[in-house]
């Protein structure tokens, strides 16, 4: 789990993000054409917003995707929260829970397993970065 720096352009996207949704946000990744924020556990309802108005409202004013990811204490849960709207098989936590050791294996059907991945591996290297900065977390790998 490392320090979570931001930029004052991550900044900026989370208080526009905060004010348009109500929801409280962790945290922000963003990605050429995306922006992924981590909102606090319960948040994510409040967050996507009525007919996902708060969502729209996001895309149109930075025009970019953008992906709401509810927070969760437990690695597994976090991990599964990340890897949605994929179907998830099994996730197998190996090392020590109390050091930063812990490597994650994801267990995912063969046809979600190319798109958890991603085009030249960006969604399984967002999962890898989010999950690194919210838990001790050394490496996530997708079987």
């Amino acid at each position: 789990m490392s320090e979570i720096t931001f930029s004052n352009e991550t900044v900026q996207y989370i208080n526009m993000a905060s004010k348009y949704s109500k929801a409280n946000i962790k945290d922000c990744l963003v990605e050429d054409d995306r922006i992924i924020f981590v909102v606090e556990k319960g948040q994510l309802g409040i967050a996507i917003g009525s007919k996902a108005k708060n969502l729209e409202k996001l895309r149109t004013l930075f025009k970019k995707n953008i992906k709401f990811v509810e927070f969760d204490d437990d690695k597994e849960r976090f991990i599964r929260n990340l890897c949605k709207p994929y179907q998830i098989n099994n996730i197998i936590i190996e090392g020590d829970e109390n050091s930063s050791m812990v490597r994650v294996r994801i267990e995912v059907s063969p046809r979600d397993k190319s798109k958890l991945i991603g085009k030249g591996g960006r969604n399984i290297n967002m999962i890898r970065k989010l999950a690194q900065r919210h838990h001790p977390i050394k490496d996530v790998q997708i079987k």
